[in-house]
Order: C-alpha cells, then sequence, then structure tokens
C-alpha cells in the first residue's frame, strides 16, 4: 500500500521549473533514495512530498487523501540541510521543547532513553552550539525519533561530516528502517544511499530519469549517470 502519492507534479519558480511531471510513490515500510546532481531539485522535491512546499501542478496524497485533507505534518519528519535545532537551548531542553510541541507526555524516560541511544546522554546539558556537526545531526534524527512519525524525509543526511560521523548517522538510518518506517532521502553518495535503499530514483534537471527496485539497479549504473553529467564523485 502507497502511503505517499505525487500525480504529475511540477514546481516554477518565477519563469524557472525546478520539477516537471513527477510520479512518485512511498510504501509502507518501503525506503527510497532520490540521487542526483546539486541543482537537480532534489531538496525542492522532498519539501514537497514532506507537505513543506505546494506544488505549482500535480497533486499529492498521504493515505490515499490530498495533503490538504490528511494529517502529513504530523505523521512525517523531515530534516533538511538545516537541523532546526535551537542553538542556545541544551540538549535535552531541545528534546524537552519538541516533546511539548508534539504534546508528548511521557517525555521524561523517553527523552533519556533516545538520547542515550543517539549517544547525546553524555552532553544533554551542553548547548546545542558546543556540538559538532555531526551530533547536531544526530539529535536532530533523535528528535524525529521521539515523535514516532511513520515518515523519515533526510535531504543530504551525510553532507558535511567526515567518516566516521556518516557511518554513525548510516547506522542510525538503518534502525528508522529496522522500526518500519519508511524512509525517503536525497544523496549524491552513492555507496550509502545504495546501502538504505528498496529502491532508487535518479532526478536530473527536475525529471526522474528513473525509479526503479534496487535489484534492478546495478550501481555501476548510477556511477555511470553521475560520471555522463560530468559529476566527479567517486
Amino acid at each position: 500500500m502507497n502511503i505517499i502519492e505525487l500525480r504529475g507534479v511540477e514546481k516554477q519558480y518565477h519563469s524557472k521549473t525546478a520539477l516537471s511531471g513527477i510520479d512518485i510513490s512511498v510504501g509502507e515500510r518501503d525506503s527510497v533514495t532520490v540521487f542526483g546532481p546539486n541543482g537537480a531539485g532534489k531538496t525542492t522535491l522532498l519539501k514537497i512530498i514532506s507537505g513543506l512546499m505546494q506544488p505549482t501542478k500535480g497533486k499529492a496524497f498521504y493515505n490515499n487523501k490530498a495533503y490538504s485533507e490528511s494529517d502529513i505534518k504530523k505523521e512525517v519528519f523531515y530534516l533538511g540541510h538545516k537541523t532546526a535545532l535551537y542553538n542556545a537551548l541544551t540538549v535535552k531542553e531541545n528534546m524537552d521543547f519538541t516533546c511539548r510541541l508534539f504534546s508528548l507526555n511521557h517525555r521524561g524516560g523517553s527523552v533519556e532513553k533516545t538520547l542515550r541511544e543517539h549517544g547525546l546522554w553524555e552532553r544533554r546539558m551542553d548547548p546545542v552550539n558546543e556540538l559538532s556537526q555531526g551530533m547536531k545531526k544526530r539529535l536532530a534524527l533523535a528528535k524525529g525519533f521521539i515523535t514516532n512519525p511513520e515518515v523519515f524525509i533526510l535531504d543530504e543526511p551525510f553532507t558535511g561530516l567526515d567518516l566516521g560521523w556518516r557511518s554513525s548517522v548510516l547506522s542510525k538510518i538503518k534502525n528508522i528502517r529496522k522500526q518500519g518506517k519508511s524512509v525517503i532521502i536525497s544523496t549524491h553518495l552513492v555507496e550509502e544511499g545504495y546501502a538504505l535503499a528498496d529502491r532508487v530514483a535518479f532526478l536530473h534537471k527536475g525529471k526522474l530519469l528513473f525509479i526503479k527496485k534496487k535489484e534492478e539497479t546495478e550501481i555501476g549504473e548510477i556511477y555511470g549517470l553521475f560520471d555522463s553529467l560530468g559529476e566527479n564523485i567517486r
């Protein structure tokens, strides 16, 4: 069963077309990785999927309901290039605030449990602005975990991370999948994105070149597409 579906979606900014003719669906427990070079429209696509941006044309559905009639924003966690953390607050205060925002009445034990699972409990009293970029990503993911959404939408979750932190974030995303959640990520990092996917898509100049099952797509095909576009990502 598809829980998210876009049909004929287009997005225009003034005279520029950012997305054109997008048809994509995400099923229960599904994991979709959207590859593409910088400027392909990946961020725009993920913002539309998350309900944060309206398409110029086309329709978006959540559980067979139009987004305007659904609880899409309550059921989706979106992590973009900015982590949406409050830098002046401590790690724990950020988590407590998230719990209040979502009216979660179990925050005491859950905050500690979630921070421990993400390796942040020992830093709970530290202001966010003292954290490394990798720890900020982990805290942002922890906020997603505690709200227990059905769908995680992660835009370039590995950007700015060294190999150690990249591996840590990759592990956390795999844990999301083990909990039966649906995951949509965008990335230009082929190895990581391919490892997480049930299905892979490639976006270029606002158009989906393909979306298909991972077993139907060799990883070399994805590298080859990047190479053909003059993108040196190896």
